[in-house]
């Protein structure tokens, strides 16, 4: 009778041994596929970020533009020659009249 308990007790300890194992394994194998996923959300995240960075960038350049000297001075000659007719003293300017 002792024979038969040692060799069931021992059938038992390998069989909790393979279980531990492959528990860990399962584990081991939901934790990488969740961190896969995981890994390509923060990709595209991190894509929608870069794509917004780069759509703001050029828009405060051409905010920088705008308000630099050279604008403002090339803005405010528009303004004269086109709503109040100014022009340069020495400078000639010809109309064309289109003619039906």
């Amino acid at each position: 009778m002792r024979s038969k308990q040692k060799s069931g007790k021992s059938y038992k300890l390998p069989f909790i041994f393979a279980f531990a194992a492959f528990v860990a394994l399962a584990y081991a194998v939901v934790n990488l596929v969740t961190m896969q996923v995981e890994i390509a959300q923060k990709s595209a995240e991190y894509d929608a970020l870069s794509e917004k960075l780069y759509e703001l960038r050029t828009e405060n350049e051409l905010l920088e533009r705008y308000t630099s000297d050279e604008y403002k001075m090339g803005y405010v000659e528009e303004i004269a020659r086109e709503e109040l007719d100014y022009s340069y003293s020495d400078e000639k300017i010809y109309y064309f009249i289109p003619t039906n």
